[in-house]
C-alpha cells in the first residue's frame, strides 16, 4: 500500500534540513555527518525527481517543491511523535495523602515500588481531600453515615496499630519520670486517634508521668527520636524509623488498634489494571509495617 513512498529515514533527514536549513545543522541533530545529509537528500531528490533544495555557497533554502514537503513531513513526523509517546509513556498516578503519612511513611517506600515498577510513577501530594482526579489516603471520617459517597469509592483499607516508641539515647538514659510524648487531644478527637488515656485503660498508666502534646505526627515523631520521651505513635508512622534502627518499639506486645487509613478514588479516576500493582504493594506494605 506504500511500497512507493520513500524510507522514514530519508524523510527524517530532509524535514531536519528543511527545518534548520542547513545541512550542518541536521547532521548535528541526527548524528550524522554533512556529507551523509547531502547523500540522503540527493536520494530523496532523485527518487523524486524534483529538486527540495536550491544550494548556495554557504546555505540553502527551500525550493516550491521542498516547501511543501516540509509542511507534510514535519506535521506527520510530529504526529508519529505524539503516538510513539502515548504508548511510550510512564503511566502516571496522582496520589494524596496527609502530610504526616506522606513524608514519614509512604515517601520512603515508595522507593521500593519504583525499582519493582519503573513504568508506573506515583506523583505524591500533601492533602487528604479527594480530588475527582486523584487517588487519596486518609483516615476515616469518623461520622461514617456522612460520607457514604467516600467509602464507595474506596479500594483499600489500610490499618494501623499503635505503639510505644523511644529513640536508643531515651532508653540508655534513666527516668525517674517518663515523658510522655503524644498528638493533642484536640487532634486525636477529630481523627479518634488513641492517647495515652485509652493506653492507661487497656494496660494501666505510669506513675508520675508527664504529659506532653503536639499539635502535629511529624512533631511527635520528631520529638521521639530527639530523645525527649516515650511516644504513643502509629507503626505505619515509625516503621521507617524503626527500620533504621532511629526508634526502638517498647512493651511490643501492648498495642492498640487505631483509626487506619482507606485509598480512595475520585469520580473521574477509573481504577485501570495499570492501578492494580499499587494498590496490592500498598496492601503489602502496610502488613510489614505493623508491630511485631
Amino acid at each position: 500500500m506504500f511500497a512507493h513512498l520513500p524510507s522514514l529515514n530519508g524523510i527524517r533527514v530532509f524535514e531536519a534540513a528543511a527545518r534548520h536549513l542547513s545541512f550542518k545543522l541536521a547532521a548535528k541533530e541526527l548524528s550524522l555527518t554533512p556529507t551523509a545529509v547531502s547523500h540522503q537528500i540527493r536520494n530523496l531528490e532523485s527518487l523524486l525527481k524534483v529538486s527540495l533544495f536550491t544550494r548556495h555557497t554557504r546555505a540553502v533554502t527551500l525550493t516550491d517543491a521542498g516547501q511543501s514537503l516540509y509542511a507534510t513531513s514535519h506535521q506527520l513526523l510530529r504526529q508519529l511523535e505524539y503516538s510513539i509517546a502515548e504508548l511510550t509513556t510512564q503511566v502516571q498516578l496522582t496520589l494524596s495523602a496527609p502530610s504526616a503519612l506522606a513524608s514519614l511513611w509512604l515517601m520512603p517506600a515508595l522507593a521500593e515500588f519504583a525499582t519493582q515498577w519503573p513504568e508506573i510513577n506515583i506523583q505524591v501530594t500533601q492533602g487528604d481531600a479527594l480530588a475527582d482526579s486523584h487517588f487519596c489516603i486518609s483516615r476515616p471520617p469518623v461520622n461514617h453515615q456522612n460520607h457514604a459517597d467516600i467509602h464507595s469509592q474506596t479500594l483499600l483499607t489500610l490499618p494501623e496499630l499503635f505503639g510505644v516508641y523511644a529513640s536508643p539515647a531515651y532508653l540508655q538514659r534513666r527516668h525517674e519520670n517518663h515523658s510522655l510524648l503524644q498528638l493533642s487531644k484536640a487532634k486525636t478527637a477529630i481523627a479518634a486517634i488513641p492517647g495515652w488515656d485509652n493506653w492507661a485503660q487497656q494496660y494501666g498508666s505510669f506513675r508520675e508521668a508527664k504529659m506532653v502534646e503536639f499539635e502535629r505526627e511529624e512533631e511527635l515523631l520528631q520529638a521521639c527520636l530527639a530523645g525527649q520521651g516515650l511516644a504513643l505513635i502509629s507503626s505505619l508512622l515509625a516503621s521507617d524509623a524503626a527500620a533504621r534502627g532511629w526508634l526502638n518499639p517498647c512493651l511490643a506486645d501492648k498495642v492498640i488498634p487505631g483509626p487506619g487509613y482507606m485509598l480512595s478514588h475520585g469520580s473521574k479516576v477509573i481504577a485501570a489494571k495499570t492501578a492494580q500493582p499499587f494498590i496490592a504493594w500498598l496492601g503489602a506494605r502496610v502488613s510489614q509495617a505493623q508491630l511485631s
